[in-house]
């Protein structure tokens, strides 16, 4: 389980959907993540440009037997995740592979939804330097294929990017790329 509720969607349509929504969601005083003093400076969420170049197919591979793996977090405390299987794709050409999560022990709530946690070139540029999540689910995998849809359109920052009240998972050194994903939610202070 990560940060995000917002709901994933496909199609640019739909990500300038998500986008308006996941945006929506910090300044509506009903939704926002925010306490009432970090509601002052906060600068809104900004986007990269919506690129179909990083609408993804990638191969997803499951991991038997998953370990479960601490990770350490923004508030210096430890949260465990599954590892639940590997994304294989290519961006620029270049073959990238990422792990796949699921929170540990499983809720029955999210029993479906898998985490994404990665860091690109950008992290600390022009992205939050903590790194940024994309939430994906189990039903993406229903084909026998075992391809799946990645949109870095839609990863977006963890809470603590914009509230030291959170306690947010730092992306393990494997989920580092050394590409520049921009995409998503970028960063500015």
């Amino acid at each position: 389980m990560s940060c995000q509720t917002t709901k994933k969607t496909t199609g640019i349509e739909a990500i300038q959907k998500y986008q308006t929504e996941l945006a929506a969601s910090y300044t509506n005083p009903e939704t926002t993540p925010l306490v009432d003093e970090e509601k002052t400076n906060f600068k809104g969420i900004t986007f990269f440009p919506i690129s179909e170049k990083y609408i993804v197919k990638a191969r997803f591979t499951p991991i038997q037997n998953g370990k479960v793996i601490p990770f350490p977090t923004s508030a210096k405390k430890i949260k465990h995740y599954k590892e639940y299987g590997t994304v294989t794709f290519k961006l620029d050409d270049v073959e990238q592979t990422l792990t796949v999560y699921q929170s540990y022990p499983i809720m029955e709530k999210y029993a479906d939804s898998l985490f994404l946690p990665f860091m690109d070139e950008t992290n600390g540029v022009t992205s939050y330097g903590g790194g940024r999540y994309l939430d994906l689910s189990t039903k993406d995998l229903g084909n026998k294929s075992n391809e799946i849809i990645l949109d870095f359109n839609q990863v977006y920052n963890p809470y603590c990017a914009y509230s030291k009240h959170y306690n947010c998972p730092i992306p393990p050194a494997n989920n580092v790329l050394d590409v520049e994903i921009n995409a998503g939610v970028s960063y500015h202070k």
